[in-house]
């Protein structure tokens, strides 16, 4: 900016040292030998009304000049805190944006990798089920030639359980791979809490406590089996990761249209209002390799033969047919969240 804009910095300096100078010279005028300046006192006497009067207007435009850089100062002041002040907000909304931004991208990545693996899985599971139902076809014909009571009887029986469990795991691949078209009905969301913790409360043990904490009584439209199967799943995933024992806290919640907290989710409308379902739990948690991977088909952290692998993958894709998200969060050692986030139902 140009100098000429802003008061000179010397200003002052000289207004401040030709007072001091006119006050010496006045005060020496007065203290030595006054008779000897009588003649040019006099003439000052007679010219002293203009020179009162022009004193007066320097030092009246002297104070203007001063406050209207007061002013100036002070302006200038408020607009370089209103400059900062946008800076920073601005800053605020565009580290806010890229963070956004950054969970679009992993949520896209995530939904079509697991897209592409649906897709994978299903056709593999077709022919998968087209070998099971040639050994089981098999089997029971060879059954059919031996004894009931022969070893190879029982040993062919025990390959029949091993091709229905096979079988079992194939329907679940499917339900994974494909989003059937379920009835949806009008659901009370407490309620339906309520009858799941009803049914898990006998197969889980005493020394795990759950806190239920409703503080909405909104509804949602969905098929009550897929969203207990969500809810039984991920509970008994909480009672596997805290060896049974801790706390399982449940809260839902109210997420009206607009909230901040919908603007992280490709699929969520933030034009509609929510119900928000909180599973927390005190287990040992997760790193964050197996958070990015919690929702993959196969993906499970449990023993050889005690999980698919299947679980969360099956309730990604029951939440996402209900139109809604599901996301997991937690640190290695202090247990895990994970939120669900479903659209509201409003009742005519």
């Amino acid at each position: 900016m140009n100098g000429s804009r802003h008061p000179k910095l010397w200003f002052p300096y000289l207004i401040a040292t030709i007072g001091i100078v006119l006050s010496f010279l006045i005060w020496f005028l007065l203290a030595h030998n006054i008779g000897a300046y009588f003649e040019f006192l006099t003439a000052v006497r007679a010219i002293a009304p203009w020179l009162v009067l022009i004193l007066g207007i320097c030092f009246s435009i002297l104070l203007a000049v001063i406050i209207r850089i007061t002013q100036l100062a002070k302006q200038r002041t408020v607009t370089l805190d209103q400059i900062n002040e946008h800076l920073k907000k601005e800053i605020g909304e565009r580290i806010n944006a890229e963070e956004v931004k950054q969970k679009l991208e992993v949520a896209l990545l995530q939904g079509q990798k697991l897209q592409a693996m649906g897709t994978l899985a299903g056709g593999i599971a077709h022919d998968f089920n087209n070998i099971l139902y040639a050994i089981l076809g098999y089997t029971e014909m060879a059954r059919e030639d031996v004894t009931k009571d022969s070893i190879t009887y029982k040993n062919l029986g025990k390959v029949v359980e091993g091709a229905h469990r096979g079988q079992e795991l194939v329907s679940r691949i499917l339900a994974f791979s494909r989003r059937q078209h379920h009835q949806f009905d009008p659901l009370h969301l407490k309620s339906t809490i309520e009858a799941v913790l009803g049914l898990l409360k006998p197969t889980i043990p005493a020394s795990v406590i759950i806190h239920f904490e409703p503080h909405t009584d909104a509804h949602v439209l969905g098929n009550q089996t897929q969203i207990h199967q969500v809810l039984v799943n991920i509970i008994n995933n909480a009672v596997d990761a805290m060896d049974g024992e801790g706390t399982i806290t449940i809260d839902l919640t109210h997420v009206p249209a607009g909230d901040p907290l919908l603007r992280g989710f490709p699929d969520v409308s933030s034009n509609r209002n929510y119900c928000k379902i909180e599973i927390i739990d005190t287990g040992h948690g997760m790193d964050q390799h197996t958070m990015d991977r919690i929702f993959e088909p196969f993906f499970t952290t449990k023993e050889v033969g005690k999980g698919t692998g299947l679980g969360l993958s099956i309730v990604h894709s029951i939440i996402k047919e209900h139109q809604g998200e599901i996301t997991v969060s937690g640190q290695l050692g202090h247990g895990t969240t994970f939120m669900i986030l479903l659209p509201e139902h409003m009742q005519g």
